[in-house]
């Protein structure tokens, strides 16, 4: 008796564990997702610059993140950071970090209450 309620907790477990991860990562409908473009930059001495180049200005969190692209294996992170707060057009993020690659993909995306969306998109 004892196994077949852990066999129906867990699974219960599991299926509340994926209905949650399916809300969280939902992409958001273009009606939904922000008016905002991002400009990507690469400076000489390996650092990049992200600027909020235009449009409405974003009150949620925003992630750059980096990826390393494989073509068999999962895209890696190599670079992951928040830019939290009121974002306006003209803002700039400035990121280091030794892992930046030429060819690796950075990924502006915005995080709202329904959701997710990419916001802009670029190689180094």
């Amino acid at each position: 008796m004892r196994d077949g309620v852990a066999a129906v907790v867990l699974v219960v477990a599991l299926v509340g564990s994926v209905a949650g991860f399916g809300v969280v990562t939902s992409e958001l409908s273009a009606e939904t997702t922000p008016e905002a473009t991002f400009a990507v930059s690469d400076l000489d001495d390996g650092r990049v610059v992200v600027e909020h180049a235009g449009g409405e200005p974003l009150a949620a969190t925003v992630r750059i993140l980096v990826y390393d692209e494989r073509r068999v294996l999962p895209d890696r992170t190599v670079h992951a950071s928040n830019w939290n707060g009121t974002i306006r057009p003209g803002e700039r993020r400035r990121l280091a970090d030794p892992r930046f690659e030429p060819g690796q993909r950075l990924v502006v995306r915005w995080y709202g209450g329904d959701g997710q969306a990419n916001l802009a998109s670029a190689r180094l």
